[in-house]
């Protein structure tokens, strides 16, 4: 069969299933998508215009960010070691009204599709402003976005959904964006909005973005406010289905998770940000336990404050094993899931992304363990979780394009962005 590209390394994690490891194996690529996979001879099936032999290496799917505010790459490390409540009111709120504008979201949006391309991140989940220049830099660095318009009271709602509903008719046969609604968070939305954003999203099959449940404070506020929590208000609103994706699900209880069963609710974890803002550890086994699919979530780079998914990758396992107090509560396997296939699934692309399998989109990363703190190799997945870095990413491909080869990113002026960040300053 004639193909595009054949990708081989030592070893290929398809994320099928039975989440097999392919020793000394190959991926074919045509045109945009994967057209094979396999070990040994089956490779002289394929007649290939380019190959990358990888070596001592793994090859797996991209990377999927299931909770970002990209543009904040921008607030890195402005307000650190605070509690949220303080962080946002205090810091970050006031920051956002003076210095974000268009331009400020295409210039830290570009440094943030930069970072991520470096990591292995080939797709993301945003929440931010100004969604065109959001969606932008996203095509022209050529990773996958789902682009969320967020909405709070305190900013023009009724402006917010209408943009969402236009941009989504603009990018509508885009490759690379899609538009969704992203409404801030429960205390940020009134019962009015939220309804409005909910009429709005079944009407233009829309998917949902939202903060819930993040703190304890959270969570009492709406006790105290509607004598619910914020999972049973946002249920008793019917904004509940498999097309919201809820970021952080810090604090649920018993009923909480079973709502979210039931309603097949997504959720982003966000380990890292959750220890930095001492917001605590969602029940994770527990979700994992009932069938809920999660995927993993940097958050923004102002709260966690890098957008490195192996770094939230490795809290996430350690986190949970503490947190139970059993070794075994969360695996290396279970987590890469999270990252790769999981995170596919909260974003309703399980279908496209997510796996290397045929048929899908050819979304691919190659690990290179040539190193020593790689080396010596008995599981590829723990290695994933527990030994390897952002650094360690050396071939970024998506939709059949090399992005990133030997660690240069060939669709973005890395160069060009530093240096324009080293300009900025809050």
């Amino acid at each position: 069969m004639q193909c595009d590209l054949i990708i081989k390394g030592k070893y290929i994690l398809p994320m099928d299933d039975k989440l097999t490891v392919i020793k000394n194996g190959f991926v074919a690529v045509l045109e945009n998508k994967i057209v094979g996979l396999g070990a040994g001879d089956e490779i002289k099936n394929y007649q290939a215009k380019e190959t990358i032999d990888v070596g001592n290496s793994i090859v797996m799917p991209g990377l999927v960010n299931t909770h970002t505010h990209a543009a904040m790459a921008y607030f890195r490390g402005l307000a650190d070691d605070l509690p949220l409540d303080i962080w946002l009111n205090q810091h970050i709120w006031p920051a956002e009204a003076k210095y974000v504008n268009a331009e400020f979201v295409k210039q830290a949006g570009e440094l943030a599709c930069l970072e991520m391309i470096k990591a292995g991140v080939t797709t993301y989940n945003d929440m931010y402003f100004f969604g065109k220049s959001m969606a932008e830099p996203a095509i022209r660095a050529g990773l996958r976005a789902l682009i969320g318009i967020t909405i709070l009271d305190f900013k023009n709602p009724t402006e917010g959904i209408g943009e969402a509903v236009s941009l989504a008719k603009q990018y509508k046969n885009n490759e690379f964006v899609k538009i969704i609604l992203a409404p801030h968070a429960i205390y940020t939305c009134s019962k009015e909005n939220l309804l409005k954003i909910k009429a709005v999203a079944d009407a233009e099959n829309m998917r949902l973005h939202i903060h819930v449940s993040e703190t304890k404070k959270e969570v009492d506020d709406c006790l105290s406010a509607h004598g619910k929590t914020p999972v049973e208000y946002l249920d008793e609103l019917e904004m509940l289905s498999d097309r919201l994706m809820a970021a952080h699900s810090v604090w649920l209880n018993d009923n909480d998770l079973e709502i979210y069963k039931n309603r097949g609710v997504k959720v982003a974890h966000c380990p890292i940000s959750n220890m930095k803002l001492a917001s605590g550890a969602a029940p994770l086994k527990r979700m994992l336990e009932m069938g809920i699919t999660v995927g993993l979530g940097t958050d923004g780079a102002a709260s966690n404050n890098t957008l490195d998914l192996f770094s939230d990758m490795r809290a996430c396992a350690l986190m949970h094993k503490v947190n139970n107090f059993d070794p075994t509560a969360i695996s290396a396997k279970e987590v890469v899931k999270m990252a790769t296939i999981g995170g596919a699934k909260v974003l309703g692309m399980d279908k496209e992304i997510g796996s290397l399998q045929a048929g899908k989109k050819a979304d691919i990363i190659t690990i290179n363990l040539n190193k020593p703190h790689l080396a010596p190799v008995y599981n590829p997945y723990s290695h994933l979780v527990y030994c390897v870095s952002h650094d360690d990413v050396e071939n970024v491909i998506v939709n059949g394009k090399v992005i990133m080869k030997n660690r240069e990113v060939k669709t973005l002026d890395e160069e060009k962005i530093l240096k324009r960040t080293s300009g900025f300053t809050v």
